[in-house]
Order: structure tokens, then C-alpha cells, then sequence
């Protein structure tokens, strides 16, 4: 949240957006060695999508230019809400030029909150006191974010998971990111093991309600030894991706 709100007037070639499954699977190293181009891996560890609505919005409001925007869309649709966590880290930005009117509106947090220290110690837990001092100093963070990639070390034995069969025809930060970018802005999904219950039927109904959706869910289906879980790649697997899908969708 720090980085984003400090990244103003630039320009960055390709921005991933999503959960985990963006964070431990896309590694921009991987994508610039490729392309050429900048990038940034925006992904929040159990994210929603208006978590990353907003980070889009913050983007726009600090006037960042991009190429392409992709956010990674899974069963994170069927959840109209923003994460906890997001909550929390966005606390003591609240009255930053990052974070505008409908932002705060849409957070729909008590007005008690814009009290600088009110906000700041009331979600002091998750959001890290020290991070909090250091935006109010303006000081970089403890992490570097320029990449933005985390991967999973290890291989996954015996993986499975779970999946709802079903997808939500409507959400509100899809909608919103479209909104703010419809043109530049591509959706696609990441593996996930084969032995998820519901897996193949919930990606079926996905992508008849969101026919844009570009779905690599069965992409490794044959390789085990990619995974570090069910739903996330371990960092052999999240770079044998990331080049998959730059082939795929970056490269002119």
C-alpha cells in the first residue's frame, strides 16, 4: 500500500492484480526478461476483487500510465467485499491524494477514522506499526516491492481442494476495474490442480458469465511437481507461467 501510494506520475508497462494467486505465481523478472518492458506485481495475499478496484483507482488518482492491466479471476468473484486485511492497510492512507472521495465512500468506514491516530492504532495489528510511522514520515518501506513476486518453495503431495460449482453473474469490482480501464484490462486464471472438487464445472461457469476471461486452470494438469498446493504453484512452477501466459498475452 505504501509503495502504491508513493508511485505517482510514471509509467509502468504491465500491472498483475488479484490474491495469492497473483503474488506466488507471477514473477516480473520473468516478464521484463521477455518483454523488454517494466512490471509490477500488485497481488495481496487473500485479496478481494474491490481490494483490487481500489489499488486501480490509486493508480489513476496518482496519474501512473500503463500498457495492460491483468487481474487473475477466480472463485474471488463470488465475494462482494473488501478483505480484512486490505482494510487494515489502507487505514493510514485514508487521507492521502491516493485515496479519493468515492474510495472512502465506498470503504464506508466510520468518520472517526480520518483522525490520524484513531485509524492508525485501531488496526494496528495488521497493519504493522512501524510501516504506519513510516508513512507518516514518508519513508520507504522495509520491503522491496518493485517486483512484487513471493514464491512457494516446496512440492505438494497428496494436493487437493475445493471449488463452488457455480460463479457470481455480477461484481462490483470487476465492474469497477472495467470502468476505470476496459480497454487495457485482461482476465485470466491461473492453475489450479486437477483434483479439486468442482474445479472443471465452477471454470465452465465462469467463463460463460465472463466470456473475457482467458482461463489457464488446466494448464499443468499433467505436471504435479509444479504445485506447492492445490491452488498455488511453487516458484518453479509460478516462473514456467509467468512465461506461458507473456507468450501468450504480452507479446506483440
Amino acid at each position: 500500500m505504501q509503495y502504491i501510494s508513493q508511485l505517482k506520475n510514471t509509467h509502468i508497462d504491465y500491472i498483475f492484480l488479484g490474491s495469492s494467486r497473483v503474488e506466488n505465481h507471477i514473477d516480473c523478472e520473468v516478464v521484463s526478461r521477455i518483454t523488454g518492458k517494466s512490471c509490477i506485481n500488485l497481488g495481496l495475499q487473500g485479496s478481494k476483487t474491490n481490494d483490487s478496484a481500489v489499488f486501480l483507482q490509486m493508480l489513476n488518482n496518482n496519474n501512473v500510465s500503463y500498457k495492460k492491466v491483468l487481474f487473475q479471476l477466480d472463485y474471488a468473484v463470488n465475494f462482494d467485499a473488501y478483505s480484512p486485511q486490505f482494510k487494515s492497510f489502507i487505514t493510514p492512507y485514508l487521507n492521502t491524494e491516493s485515496v479519493s472521495d468515492n474510495i472512502i465512500i465506498d470503504l464506508n468506514n466510520p468518520f472517526i477514522y480520518r483522525l490520524p491516530f484513531v485509524r492508525y492504532a485501531a488496526n494496528d495489528k495488521l497493519s504493522g506499526f512501524r510501516e504506519v510511522v513510516l508513512q507518516l514520515f514518508d519513508k520507504p518501506s522495509r520491503i522491496d516491492l518493485t517486483n512484487g513476486f513471493e514464491g512457494k518453495q516446496g512440492t505438494g503431495r497428496d494436493i487437493k481442494g475445493n471449488l463452488p460449482a457455480t460463479a457470481k453473474a455480477s461484481n462490483r469490482g470487476v465492474l469497477w476495474m472495467k470502468k476505470l480501464e476496459n480497454n487495457n484490462l485482461i482476465f485470466y486464471t491461473a492453475p489450479y490442480c486437477s483434483q479439486a472438487r468442482n474445479r472443471d464445472i465452477f471454470n465452465k461457469d465462469l467463463i460463460a458469465k465472463y466470456p473475457e476471461v482467458i482461463s489457464y486452470i488446466d494448464v499443468f494438469d499433467n505436471k504435479p511437481q509444479y504445485y506447492s498446493d492445490c491452488g498455488h504453484l511453487n516458484i518453479t512452477g509460478a516462473r514456467e507461467f509467468t512465461a506461458i501466459l507473456t507468450e501468450d498475452l504480452l507479446i506483440d
